[in-house]
Formats: C-alpha cells, sequence, structure tokens
C-alpha cells in the first residue's frame, strides 16, 4: 500500500489544487503514467504516478486545494487493497501557506524523516525517485525521505535536493501588520476573486518591493541600424522572424557574458551566489496575468537560437501548456511592453535575481546629428532594474553601455 501526496512541482509551492483525476478508483496504473491534473500558481500540470498498482481510493476531491505532501489518494497491489487508515487531506490555510513560503527558504524541500534502509542496506525509494536520481546525479541515500510514512524517497525529495543544491533560496517577508478594513469607504462594484495566477503575482510583487532595493537606470538607444538588420536578416531566414526582442535578449547575453556580476542573487545577508550559466526569462501576457518562461543556456546559443527558443516558449505560454520547469531557474529577465507603444516603464525584479530590463517602443525622434543639423532617428529607451545589494550604479552603468555598442553595431550580435 502506497501513499499518492500532493507533489511539490515549482519553487514556491506550499499548496496545490487537484484540478482532475486522470484514473478512478480500480484503474490500473503504471510508473510514470499521469493519474491526475495538478494546478499551481504557475501551470497547470500532469502528475506522475511513483508506482504502480491500482488506485484504491481517492481522498482530495476535484476542485480541492491541499497541502504539498497531503494524501490525496491510495495506490494498492491488488483493485480490492484497502488502506488501513484513511484521512482527508490536510487543510490549507493563510497560516500553514505563510510558515510554508519560509520553510522554503530555510530547508528548500519538504519536511521529512531520514529514508530508512531496506533489507540489506538498500534505501527505500520509489522508481521513479531512483530513475529521477540518476538523471539529476543526486545521492538517494543523503535524500529525505516524505514518503509512506517511514522515511520512503519520492521523486519529489530528489527533485526538491537538486533545487536545494542549485537554486539559492528566497525567504519570504514576514506577514504585514493587519490594515483596518477599507471597504466602507469604496464605491459599489462587483467583487472578484483573484485567480491562483493574480495571487502569486500578487504575492511575489509584493516580495520584491519589500524585500530588494530597487533603483533605476534608463539609457536610449538607437535603433537605426538594429532595425535595418532585422529586415536584411527576415528576407533572407526562414522558418520565423526575428524580432526587436531577440536583438535585445542576444546583446544582454553577451553584455551578461562581459558583466557577469549582474548575472547573481543574493542566497543570505552574506552570501552572493554567481550563477555558472545564463538563463533569460522573457515576460509573456496572457489573459489571466504575466508568465515569465525561461530560456535555459543562452551563453551558447546563437541569435537564431535565441529567436527560435523564444517563439517557442510565447507559444507554449499562451497555450497553457507550460510547465514549473520551464518557468524554473532564471538568472536575469527582459520585459518588453515596445509592442504595445509604451516607450519607457520600470519592471519589478524576479526574486531572487539582481536585476530586469524594461524594453520600450523604437520610436522617431529629432536629435542632433553629427554635423550638428537635426535629424530624425529611431531610438529606443530602456531601464534597468538593479537590486543595489548586488549591481551598483556604477555596474549597472557599464552593463548598458554594453547593450547600447552592441544594438547601436548589431552585426556583432551575429558572432
Amino acid at each position: 500500500m502506497f501513499e499518492i501526496r500532493m507533489p511539490k512541482m515549482g519553487d514556491g509551492m506550499t499548496e496545490g489544487t487537484l484540478r482532475r483525476w486522470l484514473k478512478q478508483v480500480g484503474d490500473a496504473v503504471k510508473v510514470e503514467e499521469p493519474i491526475a491534473e495538478i494546478q499551481t500558481d504557475k501551470a497547470d500540470v500532469e502528475m506522475p504516478a511513483e508506482d504502480a498498482g491500482f488506485i484504491v481510493q481517492i481522498v482530495a476531491a476535484e476542485g480541492e486545494t491541499v497541502a504539498v505532501g497531503a494524501v490525496i489518494a491510495y495506490l494498492g497491489a491488488t483493485p480490492d487493497e484497502k488502506p488501513a487508515l484513511a484521512s482527508a487531506p490536510a487543510p490549507v490555510t493563510a497560516r500553514e501557506a505563510e510558515k510554508g513560503r519560509r520553510g522554503e527558504g530555510e530547508k528548500g524541500r519538504s519536511t521529512g524523516v531520514t529514508a530508512a534502509p531496506a533489507a540489506g542496506g538498500r534505501i527505500k525509494s520509489s522508481p521513479l525517485a531512483r530513475k529521477k536520481a540518476g538523471e539529476l546525479g543526486v545521492d538517494i541515500s543523503a535524500v529525505t525521505g516524505t514518503g509512506g510514512g517511514v522515511g520512503r524517497v519520492v521523486a519529489r525529495d530528489v527533485e526538491a535536493a537538486a533545487a536545494s543544491r542549485t537554486a539559492p533560496p528566497v525567504t519570504a517577508p514576514s506577514a504585514p501588520a493587519s490594515q483596518p478594513s477599507r471597504a466602507g469607504e469604496l464605491p459599489p462594484g462587483r467583487d472578484e476573486s483573484l485567480s491562483r495566477m493574480r495571487k502569486a503575482i500578487a504575492r511575489r510583487t509584493t516580495e520584491s518591493k519589500q524585500t530588494i532595493p530597487h533603483f533605476y537606470l534608463v539609457m536610449p538607444i538607437d535603433m537605426d541600424a538594429a532595425l535595418d538588420l532585422l529586415v536584411s536578416l527576415n528576407a533572407q531566414w526562414q522558418g520565423g522572424k526575428v524580432t526587436v526582442n531577440d536583438l535585445v535578449i542576444k546583446a544582454c547575453v553577451m553584455a551578461l557574458t562581459r558583466h557577469p556580476g549582474v548575472n547573481c542573487a543574493v542566497v543570505d545577508d552574506d552570501t552572493v551566489r554567481f550563477f555558472d550559466s545564463i538563463n533569460v526569462g522573457i515576460a509573456v501576457g496572457t489573459d489571466d496575468g504575466l508568465r515569465i518562461p525561461i530560456l535555459l543556456d543562452c551563453g551558447h546559443k546563437t541569435l537564431r537560437q535565441i529567436s527560435q527558443a523564444a517563439r517557442a516558449m510565447a507559444v507554449k505560454t499562451r497555450n497553457g501548456e507550460l510547465t514549473p520547469q520551464d518557468m524554473s531557474s532564471g538568472t536575469f529577465t527582459v520585459s518588453n511592453l515596445g509592442m504595445f507603444g509604451i516607450e519607457e516603464f520600470s519592471a519589478i525584479i524576479s526574486p531572487p535575481q539582481s536585476a530586469i530590463l524594461a524594453v520600450g517602443a523604437a520610436a522617431p525622434e529629432v536629435t542632433v546629428g553629427p554635423d550638428g543639423a537635426f535629424v530624425a532617428r529611431r531610438r529606443m529607451r530602456v531601464t534597468l532594474s538593479c537590486d543595489h545589494r548586488t549591481v551598483d550604479g556604477v555596474l549597472g552603468s557599464k552593463f548598458l553601455q554594453e547593450i547600447k555598442g552592441l544594438l547601436e553595431s548589431p552585426l556583432n550580435l551575429l558572432a
């Protein structure tokens, strides 16, 4: 008899909603076969089975929100096997959710007991956990287990161990003191509950502004040469057009390579982590809010590869197909509102990153040419939001100068 528990499917996840069961009581289940759809703050994700067997009892109903680690069903060796104790999933309260978010920064994984070795010294673990441990290079004997009540290691434990080894923990701020209700001061209107994504956005942006000392640097960039290059490239390349945003991402990647001090994050009060890879988040708007899929390992990608990856991620985002892995491990973010005609804005840093670049529209401006005459040039303003703990004004300015130089001499982006 195995317990099926609500999995942890991303950084900061403390609860999940059982959106839909893909298996019912009595159904046979294979290892890694999807058994349910889980809705998180970031995406709807299929949950794979840790073990083979038969669904003998479903505890969490569709539409129910439960805490990470709570039992949601039982898996037996035969269709008629019954669990010894069938309990309802742990309810989620605001206090518990906040405590869980704080715990992420302290431990980086769910609380459990040390995995107990089985007969012969073998660590008790699921087949999927052992497979993931091999894929992620995790020593399964050192992983804290949360399954089965005896410290059995399951896949979520291995993934949490791998994440805690590579991702800097982020401690959410303490809950602010309660404020007196202003409901009586508001005019009449229709009240609607925030969606899970809107709640996540509210929590993350509040955390960012409360814990990260932002400051902002603005720089105008002459885009005439870059826009002319786009016309030339798109006339030659097949399979999708290169965009201004692709050029900006490539320029950021090259600038981060030359100024690695921007590609970092605060781990704690005494430690800064400088990342080995450059993983660029691209802000994509959806009907339900902003999502930031991540383009991994951009330091080794050409402009064309970045363009193809960005286009694929945008399609996945708008189709609601992103997974938590698609939105994890970002080291820097680009947010572009130029396509909406916005000329200049400031973006909020995505924790635990140290900077985000806000990109405005390239618009004609009258400026003074080399001979002193007035000329019209297409100029674009970018704003770098910086975490002053890691990126000071000098470093941020040099980084922006690098981006400006690359976009004004865009042939360097093809290297």
